[in-house]
């Protein structure tokens, strides 16, 4: 934060931790996460990340996710591509069939009745070929990234869990959106289902069924 501070004094800076956060008139911002996966970090010792993107005017320009314990720096700049260290990676790839896909789906923990709400998501569990539970957004994008992961999908998440992760993911053909199917922006906090077009939109109906068949 002090270093961006430092050269850029006139940056919006959006950080999990509120330490230095600024919010000014700059078309400019910076959205940090200083150690996504804190759980995983105290507990587990891996499976955490720093994680830093940048955009401009709602639009992201580069982000880093760095998975510290494993060595692995995550990189992309809008139109440059994405990278694994110093290698390219390669346009995600699936068969676009929710039955054949392993996919990320997270959701708060509570009694049944808290739960409730969502029910789509258990729905959509259910019809993917499994579901894996990281407990760092980071992680499982970077898995997307690498081809290891279909899908994620999220009850709610804040803009610095995913910002990085989705300029990377966007260079490599995924989409983002809410639960719904609509456009996000950077600073978006809430419901998540990122995947390659086909399976997007495999997800998406699923949800909005699900969301349909809970509500009558």
């Amino acid at each position: 934060m002090s270093k961006i501070t430092e050269h850029y004094p006139d940056h919006n800076i959006v950080g999990e931790e509120n330490v230095g956060n600024r919010a000014s008139s700059s078309t400019y911002v910076w959205i940090i996460d200083p150690i996504d996966g804190t759980s995983n970090f105290i507990n587990r010792k891996k499976d955490f990340a720093i994680s830093v993107a940048f955009g401009e005017r709602n639009r992201g320009v580069f982000g880093i996710i760095y998975d510290v314990m494993a060595g692995k720096l995550y990189r992309a700049h809008k139109g440059s591509g994405a990278f694994l260290n110093d290698g390219k990676l390669d346009a995600i790839h699936t068969d676009n069939r929710l039955e054949n896909e392993l996919i990320a789906i997270n959701m708060p923990w509570g009694t049944m009745e808290e739960m409730r709400p969502c029910e789509p998501l258990f729905k959509l569990g259910i019809q993917a070929r499994g579901v894996r539970l990281y407990g760092a957004t980071t992680m499982e994008l970077n898995d997307m990234a690498e081809g290891l992961l279909g899908g994620y999908v999220q009850y709610y998440v804040n803009s610095w869990d995913y910002a990085a992760g989705r300029i990377l993911l966007e260079e490599l053909g995924c989409k983002f959106t809410d639960l719904e199917g609509n456009d996000i922006d950077m600073l978006y906090s809430g419901g998540i289902v990122a995947a390659g077009a086909g399976l997007h939109e495999q997800i998406i109906r699923s949800l909005n069924a699900a969301a349909s068949e809970t509500r009558q």
